[in-house]
């Protein structure tokens, strides 16, 4: 399946290929006519006409709206000049393949997109959509403002209204970073700026996060990320993972990730009879033993619990993060299963599952990591002649 990446470009008003190189010469051309100065004020109608001409000399596609089937949102980090972005990353499929459009999280694009796809993950999770924006500008105080205003329509055609009050709850969060810097006497607007910008920032990249699990507990994921144990998962999502084979030969996937200083997420398995999968949520809290505990309660009625434990030293004198399953009082596997983080979350530094995994286990978030990508660690150069074979499928 073609896949192509694209980007909003607010003096264009409209989406262009991302690492294009007809595009990057386009915007070139463009921003020497413009002059320096003039580019970094952004959108203005002069300049959207200069840019849109410079993307027509050079051959280059440009695209007012986005149209496919919503498959997919995820989180992503990018490394530039040594520094760290987030983005957000939203994925359509149609017949004439993937696109994936990605926004600086930072953006007001992106936020104002986030509080529609809040609602589309919920009422078009799978369905056709089509994303679009366009730049509006507005006069207070004697200033012109630009604001860009994400689009979004649903299968019907009708505009997908933004979810309420995820605004409000970003303002809460910036005052609430900001007091202790006011009470202080602090009065750069800069810096309290900044910590606005850095927070709201934050806060929409957890409601992206959200809504990227909710996509994979409802079974809907980009094509061909179907996994070796034969669980749907999303293919970019950060989370802890682990898989156990029970005495049947059923794998039961476990999949979390941290929420409000919890792990939350769900544990799946497929029905041997009818080769459908079941998933349960999952909320890990202390069990008072110094592990986690989960109950994973599956619509047919079975109660499963899910418990996370540091194991004892390895070999190497590392603990890692155990998993088992039970019904009632009966382990349903033979040996525990290890808790991993997946090739996303490894991606991401310091990474506030690992920290849960630290304050209430007391295991390192590096043996979190599996072997090849764990550099701070060597595994021993002799294992033991006689391995015990483990039902757990790493």
């Amino acid at each position: 399946m073609a896949t192509r990446m694209m980007q909003r470009n607010n003096l264009a008003d409209a989406f262009v290929l991302v690492n294009d190189e007809q595009t990057n010469a386009a915007l070139k051309a463009a921003r020497e006519q413009i002059g320096d100065a003039e580019w970094k004020k952004g959108y203005s109608p002069e300049n959207k006409a200069i840019v849109r001409d410079a993307l027509k000399e050079h051959g280059a596609r440009y695209e007012q709206s986005l149209k496919g089937n919503l498959v997919g949102v995820q989180v992503a980090e990018t490394q530039a000049n040594g520094e760290t972005f987030r983005k957000l990353r939203v994925t359509l499929e149609n017949e004439a393949g993937r696109t994936i459009l990605s926004a600086d999280m930072g953006s007001e694009f992106a936020q104002r997109l986030i509080t529609k796809l809040d609602t589309a993950t919920r009422e078009h999770a799978g369905g056709e959509v089509n994303i679009g924006a366009f730049a509006k500008q507005t006069e207070r105080d004697d200033r012109t403002f630009v604001d860009h205003v994400a689009t979004m329509k649903g299968p019907d055609g009708q505009e997908v209204p933004a979810t309420p009050g995820l605004f409000e709850k970003a303002r809460e969060r910036v005052e609430a970073a900001q007091k202790p810097m006011l009470d202080a006497g602090m009065k750069d607007r800069k810096i309290l700026n900044q910590i606005a910008a850095s927070t709201r920032e934050s806060y929409f990249a957890e409601v992206a996060a959200g809504l990227s699990e909710r996509m994979v507990e409802q079974g809907i994921a980009p094509k061909t990320v179907a996994n070796e144990r034969g669980a749907l998962q999303a293919a970019a999502f950060p989370a802890l993972e682990s898989g156990i084979k029970d005495h049947d030969g059923v794998w039961h996937n476990l999949s979390v990730y941290e929420k409000d200083g919890q792990l939350t997420g769900t544990l799946q398995r497929r029905d041997v009879q009818t080769g459908d999968y079941e998933k349960a949520p999952v909320v890990f809290e202390p069990d008072g033993k110094g592990g986690l505990a989960a109950l994973a309660a599956y619509d047919g009625g079975e109660n499963l619990t899910v418990r996370l434990s540091r194991s004892e030293p390895t070999q190497g004198g590392h603990e890692k993060v155990d998993v088992r399953v039970s019904s009632g009082d009966r382990q349903i596997h033979e040996h525990p299963g290890r808790l991993r983080a997946n090739d996303a979350l490894q991606k991401i530094p310091g990474h506030r599952e690992g920290k849960v995994i630290e304050q209430a286990l007391g295991v390192d978030p590096k043996m979190l990591n599996p072997l090849p990508a764990r550099e701070a660690y060597k595994a021993p150069s002799r294992l033991p002649e006689k391995q015990h074979s483990q039902g757990v499928q790493l």
